[in-house]
């Protein structure tokens, strides 16, 4: 059953359409749900926390999503995002396992086995994977 959106609830609902919820402390946004680590790990233990949650580190697939966490990140330094090297190959991929749109973002700096991604402004950089460094969690908002 969908329920009409109530402004209290609901902010940018469609008129008619149900209302996306995220959990206290999770930052909405289109049809997902971000959130931000307090404290710094490696890139592993991020991932970890994040499937802890019911969530996976962040995933961006366009420019719009990019301009969003840069501004949820504005005061921060790097952090993590769900962007890694996969052997073999030594090819860039989302932990969704969807492959890196290189004509949409570039990762600066080298990539090598054991790189994982972390973003910092509008920018995609390659760190060592057991450098600690906040991270971001995505999950898509609940329709109710």
């Amino acid at each position: 059953m969908i329920l009409p959106c109530s402004p209290e609830f609901c902010q940018h609902a469609h008129v008619g359409s149900g209302c996306k919820l995220c959990p206290r402390h999770w930052v909405p946004h289109r049809d997902k749900c971000y959130w931000l680590s307090q404290e710094s790990k490696y890139w592993s233990r991020g991932r970890d926390d994040c499937s802890r949650r019911g969530s996976h580190l962040l995933v961006i697939q366009d420019w719009e999503v990019m301009e969003f966490i840069q501004n949820i990140t504005r005061d921060q330094n790097q952090m993590w995002i769900g962007l890694n090297i996969t052997s073999p190959g030594r090819k860039w991929t989302w932990v969704d396992g969807s492959p890196l749109n290189q004509t949409l973002f570039t990762v600066s700096g080298p990539a090598e086995e054991n790189s994982c991604a972390a973003v910092k402004t509008n920018q995609i950089q390659s760190e060592i994977c057991n450098t600690d460094y906040k991270w971001i969690c995505q999950k898509e908002a609940v329709l109710i």
